[in-house]
């Protein structure tokens, strides 16, 4: 399309360098991968060192996923990470299989140095632990999380560490999981950590902290209660031993960053537009 838009001649030889599956010369998969190696293989040699190269990624296989990873990795690059860029509305191919259809595309990083880091690929028995990992830090990253948000960060997990197709295949349907693991609000359509409950995974404590105090605050407010500093530190407290258990100091420095002292030693959640409360 770009060749005709800027009015170009497509050789013969052009058509045979093209790097696509299927097309005018009905190329291979085999083909599709040997002319992406190739491809990454140049743009290492040309690139100068600490520089970058990002790719496009939108195809629903995740075996061109991994041929451009490993390549990557095989000619020196070193793996930074993926974007991703939602297409915003999401289509029904997209909810019937949600960990083999894209939403959008992803963005993928690699900068060239002279000693690289590999991705560490996951052990297989890891694989459920990871998932639940994944979708508590993601509903502690942004107060809760819909199904279609933990779907895609799942995907660029399973990708990342080479497991999408045991993902696609044991835990098609996320439901079973979410359901007798998280609550779920059907206003907002996400899914919360449990009342009450502890994370299950190994989230850093200040993360742990803010989602157990703003979701403590928010269920006050619509009880109409402003919390003492006392009543809040023996309610968080025992919902925070998950291998370190903080002192009272750590509490107050964080709650002073999401709520306001009042009259009576009691609180009040700030505005959304005055905290950053997650990131």
């Amino acid at each position: 399309m770009w060749n005709a838009w800027l009015d170009l001649e497509v050789s013969e030889k052009d058509r045979n360098l093209e790097a696509i599956e299927g097309g005018s010369k009905n190329k291979s998969k085999d083909e599709y991968a040997e002319l992406l190696q190739i491809s990454i293989k140049e743009m290492y040699r040309v690139l100068k060192f600490n520089r970058w190269m990002s790719f496009v990624f939108a195809h629903k296989d995740p075996h061109y996923w991994h041929i451009i990873v490993d390549t990557a990795q095989k000619c020196g690059f070193e793996y930074i990470g993926v974007v991703k860029q939602s297409n915003g509305q999401t289509s029904f191919k997209k909810r019937q299989n949600p960990f083999s259809v894209l939403s959008g595309q992803l963005i993928i990083n690699f900068i060239k140095k002279e000693r690289p880091l590999s991705i560490n690929k996951i052990k297989l028995g890891e694989i459920y632990d990871l998932v639940i990992n994944t979708i508590e830090n993601i509903i502690a990253t942004n107060d809760g999380a819909t199904i279609e948000e933990i779907n895609d960060e799942l995907i660029i997990m399973g990708l990342e560490h080479g497991f999408l197709h045991i993902l696609s295949k044991e835990y098609k349907d996320l439901t079973p999981i979410l359901v007798s693991e998280f609550d779920h609000n059907q206003e907002t359509e996400k899914f919360y950590i449990r009342k009450n409950s502890k994370f299950k995974s190994k989230i850093p404590l200040d993360m742990r902290i803010k989602y157990f105090l703003f979701s403590y605050f928010k269920q006050k407010e619509r009880e109409d209660i402003y919390p003492t500093t006392d009543n809040i530190i023996l309610d968080i407290m025992p919902l925070l031993q998950n291998g370190i258990t903080p002192d009272d100091q750590t509490i107050l420095i964080i709650l002073r960053s999401l709520a306001n002292p009042m009259k009576d030693n009691k609180w009040k959640l700030k505005e959304k537009d005055q905290i950053k409360i997650f990131f």
